[in-house]
């Protein structure tokens, strides 16, 4: 066995390692952070670590994807922290508070040698539910009731008894809505009597280390035993959540009996344990699309063992929970008017419609818009140069304020616009060389344009020391933007041309999902990712689907009116149609 030290950050362990083992995989096991957007194939160049030689003789930098273990060796990995992590979790919910979870007190009559009736039938009788009561509830009625003097509290989700609890506990009444990204995770404590929000907590989605896309993910779940992993990572980060909740805010976990959970829908049969693998194979059937109903103790969720987990439907393979939760946020289903939400994510959701007609589809955007296939792209982290100018010189800002390690979506997005507008970039997407751009711009300008890969880049900052990367935008990357966007674009035209109106007969555009919350739309609407048509249109309405999880959570009408957007809403898949191809090729251009 092998000994690998390990440093991130401040932190350092040694672990063990057997002669033959991938690093990548050996830090994974042991539930380190670290960038590996396509799974560890050796394609993305994001797992990338420092080796240090103990005599600081030949230190270098590795994939850790293709270091394969044959000595001891010291490896230093990029601290990246599920705080730093920009995530939206804003968006405010105007709803009746009618949850599917009621707590109603009542007081009992003590037992009568003249009236038997048993303890089970007499909290049902009092609630109007006979025949309610789980059986695993049944053995702890006796001593409840005869220790609080018969005064209880019953707690019922749509005439189920979820929970009876002494004396009276009707103010203690809690659920939490869950939006689970691909990349990110989003949780509201809610108060379901008084439909208060409590609190909000956020972190990276743990599965993330598998893979960026959906596809990664599925791929990873076909290893043996990969799906069980996967479902585990994302139940217990639902736990450490829940955690999170109850110590914070001081309530106890029995407490909470609701939890409402919106996602794509890889995202969601991963969460069930459900197989995913023909999500990914023509013609891309689900297991189940309809809304999923769990007791919190079966799967494992730590709250109110009688709890309910819900996972809200889904409306196709590759428009999930989160698009449905968004288009009820904005009412679309009960607008006279045609209304357009698009979701720029790691999964490009675009929904179009109104209370007559609802057309939706997906695009592979996200990879691109979310740092994966650009060379030097990162995700919404600390340290992700997020905002780019460029004038007389070429300026950024990161988030956080941190020293930029990447460039993120809104950074991608702001830089090929200011490129464009500065004649750095022509609309065909051909950047102009070195040499052309030393004839025509100043030289803070035109020292910061060389060849990469025999390609054009432009750079964004010097790397620090000859071991440290340059932080650029290659020629590359622009295509990639083009593919992205023109897939964006190519869908709206087709939702568009299938309802047979125009842009003019749209009257509000939603833009939602992390990335669509921090681009500059002014630059999106510069290099063609949204019409020019919707300019005056554009309302940024952030974790869309989060508050549509918010609405379930507190109105069960909500909840309900998730099933009927499922059932209204139209998929269109895309690549089967053959003007796909002939919008993208339209949309290429800037």
């Amino acid at each position: 066995m092998f000994k690998i030290r390990v440093y991130q950050g401040e932190n350092e362990k040694i672990i063990t390692a057997g002669k033959g083992e991938n690093l990548l995989e050996l830090l994974l096991q042991n539930s380190y952070i670290i960038d590996s957007p396509c799974g560890g194939m050796g394609i993305c160049g994001k797992c990338r670590v420092k080796i240090i030689d103990e005599f600081a003789e030949n230190t270098q930098y590795r994939l850790a994807c293709k270091t394969i273990i044959d000595q001891d060796m010291t490896v230093e990995i990029p601290d990246i922290h599920e705080r730093a992590a920009q995530i939206v979790t804003e968006g405010e919910v105007n709803t009746a508070v009618n949850p599917s979870v009621k707590k109603r007190a009542v007081e009992l009559k003590s037992p009568d040698i003249q009236e038997q009736i048993s303890d089970v039938e007499q909290i049902e009788s009092s609630i109007g539910a006979i025949g309610s009561m789980p059986n695993d509830i049944m053995p702890h009625i006796s001593n409840v009731l005869r220790s609080s003097d018969f005064k209880v509290t019953v707690a019922v989700y749509e005439n189920q008894i979820l929970s009876v609890e002494p004396y009276n506990t009707e103010n203690k009444k809690y659920g939490i809505a869950v939006d689970i990204g691909t990349t990110t995770i989003v949780g509201y404590l809610m108060n379901l009597s008084t439909g208060e929000q409590i609190g909000v907590y956020s972190s990276l989605n743990p599965q993330s280390k598998y893979g960026a896309d959906v596809i990664t993910r599925i791929d990873y779940t076909l290893n043996s035993n990969g799906l069980t992993q996967m479902t585990d990572l994302i139940r217990n980060a639902i736990n450490r959540m829940i955690n999170h909740f109850c110590q914070k805010y001081e309530i106890a976990a029995e407490n909470i009996y609701e939890i409402d959970i919106v996602g794509n829908t890889v995202m969601m049969h991963i969460f069930a344990g459900l197989p995913v693998k023909n999500i990914a194979l023509s013609p891309f059937v689900p297991v189940v699309c309809r809304k999923i109903e769990f007791t919190a103790k079966d799967i494992d969720i730590n709250i109110c063992s009688g709890g309910k987990v819900v996972i809200l439907p889904s409306i196709s393979s590759y428009v999930g929970a989160d698009a449905a939760a968004a288009a009820l946020a904005c009412n679309m289903h009960k607008s006279e008017k045609v209304n357009l939400l698009i979701d720029i994510g790691t999964n490009g959701e675009i929904v179009l419609g109104s209370k007559t007609n609802m057309l939706v589809c997906s695009t592979a955007a996200g990879p691109a818009f979310e740092g994966a296939r650009i060379e030097c792209g990162l995700g919404g982290v600390q340290g992700a140069i997020n905002r780019v100018f460029i004038d007389d010189n070429i300026t950024y800002s990161t988030i956080g304020g941190a020293s930029a390690r990447g460039i993120c979506g809104s950074g991608i997005i702001d830089v090929t616009a200011q490129m464009l507008k500065a004649g750095l970039l022509e609309p065909s997407g051909r950047m102009l060389t070195p040499k052309e751009v030393l004839e025509k711009f100043p030289s803070n300008i035109s020292d910061k344009m060389f060849l990469k890969h025999e390609q054009p880049a432009l750079l964004l900052k010097k790397g620090e020391n000859d071991n440290s990367q340059d932080i650029y935008i290659s020629q590359k990357d622009i295509r990639e933007v083009q593919l992205a966007k023109a897939a964006i674009a190519a869908g709206i035209a087709i939702l568009m041309k299938e309802m047979s109106i125009s842009y003019n007969d749209i009257s509000c555009v939603y833009l939602t999902g992390g990335f669509g919350n921090y681009m500059d739309y002014r630059n999106a609407l510069k290099i063609g990712l949204i019409p020019e048509a919707f300019r005056d249109k554009i309302y940024t309405i952030g974790n869309g689907a989060g508050m549509g999880a918010k609405i379930a959570l507190l109105s069960k009408d909500g909840k309900a009116e998730t099933e009927i957007i499922k059932e209204k809403a139209k998929y269109i898949e895309l690549s089967a149609r053959e003007d796909f191809q002939e919008y993208f090729i339209d949309f290429l251009n800037f």
